[in-house]
Order: C-alpha cells, then structure tokens, then sequence
C-alpha cells in the first residue's frame, strides 16, 4: 500500500498528549527495533530516537502522522521491556506505566506487538498478549529483523512463532524496508474499526 505523508512529528507523552486521535501503539523488548521500524514506516531517519543501548524509551510517546487524503493518526513508542541490564523496579514502573496506557484507552486501535524473528516468545509478550484482551483493541504481532535470516529460516520461524502465540506475523525489516505496506494495510483498516 502507498501511503503519502504530509508531516510527521513528535507531540508529547502520555498522559500529556493531546486527544482525538486513533493510535496504533508499538509494543516489544528494548531490543527488538520499535523506533527504527516507525522511522522506517514514516520513511523518517530521525522522527524517532534509536539508541545502540537498549532500554532508552521509559516513556509512552507520540508522533503525530498527517497523512495525504486521510485522517491524521498517532503512532505510539511504548517503553521496552526485558532488558537485563535495566534495574527490575524500574521494569515494574514500565509495566505499569503501560498498563495504565491501555487500560480504557478507546482511541488505541491496534497494539503492533514486535518481536525479533530470532527469538522465542516469553512471559513478557504473552503477559502484552493478555492485557490486549482485556481492551478493545486488537492486536498484530510484527516480526523483525527478518533480513538477519535466510529465506527458508524465516519460514520456520514464522511458524514456530504462530505456534507459539496464536497469531500469524507480519514479516518486516527496517532495513530493507519489507513489510512496511502490510503492516499500513493493518493501520488504515483499524482506524474505522
């Protein structure tokens, strides 16, 4: 899918945003690539913050997206989880924080649930995957970095990962730019419901 972009910019955090908009939210490990996946669907080298230091985003922030012939969307950074080196209170402050992120949120339309083609799922994702159902949103697990295997392995575990979660993934890479119509496919269907 094409989609034009008219501006992108950050505009504030949560609970500090402004209202009215739908909002596709971006959820996964410190590691697993959210910020340059929404550099690269907003085709924007530096919209978003990336660090070579995982654990960076400990806020709910919100870029504003105005797109051409379409009504103007958030797209949502939510803080990471499961990273070792950050201290464990301040990963319960993290979960915390987005619980009460999701919880009631009727504006948020999709949860974009990204987890690393690589990796397995553990208690993290499935403890998102849990929260989701407790919201009116739906959820679409994102896989990443897939250029990082060979063709035949993504298969594998694209299959392995919808064993493991109930959900089909979207295979994308910031790098190659793989993906990235599929996944605005998701977007622009959810905000009508």
């Amino acid at each position: 899918m094409n989609v034009k972009i008219r501006d992108a910019s950050f505009d504030g955090v949560f609970p500090y945003h402004k209202a009215g908009l739908s909002q596709f939210a971006f959820a996964g490990r410190s590691n697993v690539g959210k910020s340059s996946l929404i550099n690269r669907l907003v085709n924007r080298k530096s919209l978003v913050r990336t660090s070579k230091v995982p654990g960076k985003t400990r806020a709910v922030n919100f870029f504003r997206v105005d797109l051409v012939d379409l009504p103007s969307i958030y797209l949502v950074d939510m803080p990471g989880y499961g990273y070792s080196k950050v201290p464990k209170s301040m990963s319960y402050e993290w979960i915390d924080l987005i619980t009460k992120y999701l919880s009631g949120n009727q504006e948020l339309k999709l949860v974009l649930l990204l987890v690393d083609i690589r990796r397995d799922l553990e208690s993290e994702e499935h403890m998102i995957i849990d929260l989701m159902g407790k919201t009116s949103s739906k959820v679409l697990m994102v896989a990443t970095k897939t250029d990082k295997l060979p063709y035949s392995q993504r298969l594998k575990r694209i299959s392995e990962l919808s064993g493991q979660s109930g959900f089909s993934p979207v295979i994308t890479s910031s790098h190659t730019g793989d993906g990235m119509g599929e996944l605005w496919t998701h977007i622009l269907e959810s905000i009508h419901g």
